[in-house]
């Protein structure tokens, strides 16, 4: 079998410690409280740094491990949160446990759509002579 090459350095650190923030859990959270999307906003800005800086200095799969965490640490929040229980409507049609998995699969299918897009490393444009 193949074997998967991961490229662990301060990038791929700082992606790993960055997503143990429950960006998911948080965005909710201030929906809720404040009905605002601010959080959601700004979890799509550093979403797409992120995956950025994961093109260029490491790897998707650092960058999948690093979303895999936001989402545990975001679901374990949103369980033992007492208020997500009692203005479980608020979120409806969906739970707010299954709405962290919603919000944390959009999220990622935004960090693909951006790692597909991007340039890799090192891209020079090649001019085309006649």
């Amino acid at each position: 079998m193949g074997e998967i090459n991961i490229k662990l350095n301060k990038y791929a650190l700082l992606i790993l410690v960055v997503y143990c923030i429950p960006f998911a859990f948080l965005s909710m959270y201030v929906d809720l409280a404040k009905q605002s999307i601010v959080v959601y906003i700004v979890t799509v800005i550093v979403g797409s740094i992120m995956t950025f800086l994961a093109k260029r200095k490491s790897s998707l799969i650092v960058l999948l491990g690093a979303n895999s965490l936001s989402l545990i640490h975001s679901y374990v929040w949103v369980t033992y949160v007492t208020e997500f229980e009692e203005r479980g409507y608020y979120f409806s049609p969906f739970m707010p446990d299954t709405l962290v998995i919603v919000v944390t699969v959009l999220f990622v299918l935004l960090q693909l759509v951006v790692y597909v897009f991007t340039k890799p490393s090192g891209y020079q444009r090649k001019l085309i002579r006649d």
